[in-house]
């Protein structure tokens, strides 16, 4: 059984489209994602199911374009989003592309032993059906010391409609996601809820509305004026709970394969 992908059907790949298009307006959550990896990025980056490529653009805006020595390589396994996923990269970033820094590959991770210092993983490792396996070939494919950067959805009760729609076999509570990184060797240096101020609405409107489609006027709604205000309590207070998690691993100094 493969590891990846999960999500093999076209109307799944739909699904995932037209929601990772509603998803790329959320300018302050992404941000947010972002801001809070930021300190763990290395200089040899690979980023695990990119799409659309909303995560993408910041990791060479804030990142690749910061430092001469960072190169950043993209994978995606759905042909249509590997397909515009391509073209929008080419067009903005041509001269990283073509200088060898940012570089799209149409798959996943494959095991390459100490290639990356740094594999990151947003909103993607519940699409894996095998995730610990994964989550294998990922330690084996970072250098001593590299680190692995995830951020998946919280909460198996928050599980819905839409979960199931666009192809996620779990939510994850922290203990069990730091178990799977430390049963493969990680260290884990970061692990927090994220977004608390998500967990009711998405209670309301997709686990008892069974809603299988996200509204786009009220995500941006959230996003404007939601999420900042969230993000500040968190920095002030952290969450006990969230409808994600955030969570970085990392392998052990020494480690050879």
């Amino acid at each position: 059984m493969p590891i990846w992908p999960s999500c093999t059907k076209m109307t799944d790949y739909a699904y995932l489209a037209r929601d990772l298009e509603t998803l790329a307006d959320l300018q302050n959550y992404h941000e947010w994602i972002f801001d809070e990896t930021l300190p763990f990025l290395g200089t040899c980056v690979a980023e695990i199911g990119a799409g659309l490529g909303t995560i993408t653009e910041l990791l060479v805006r804030k990142h690749l374009k910061g430092d001469p020595g960072t190169k950043l390589e993209v994978f995606e396994p759905a042909g249509n989003l590997y397909e515009r996923l391509q073209e929008k990269l080419r067009s903005q970033f041509p001269g990283l592309i073509q200088a060898g820094r940012l570089k799209t590959t149409k798959g996943s991770l494959q095991l390459s032993p100490q290639r990356f210092d740094t594999i990151v993983l947003i909103n993607v490792l519940e699409h894996i059906q095998q995730d610990q396996e994964f989550i294998r070939v990922v330690y084996r494919s970072l250098v001593p010391g590299g680190t692995f950067i995830v951020f998946v959805p919280a909460l198996p009760w928050l599980y819905s409609a839409f979960d199931k729609a666009v192809g996620h076999h779990r939510r994850y509570e922290k203990n069990r996601l730091r178990w799977l990184l430390q049963a493969e060797g990680f260290e884990v240096i970061k692990a927090k809820y994220m977004d608390l101020g998500g967990v009711l609405p998405w209670y309301m409107v997709n686990v008892l509305g069974k809603s299988t489609a996200i509204n786009r006027r009220l995500a941006r709604m959230y996003d404007r004026w939601c999420v900042p205000f969230t993000r500040w309590v968190e920095d002030q207070c952290g969450a006990v709970i969230g409808k994600n998690i955030l969570m970085v691993g990392r392998k052990s100094e020494g480690i050879s394969v």
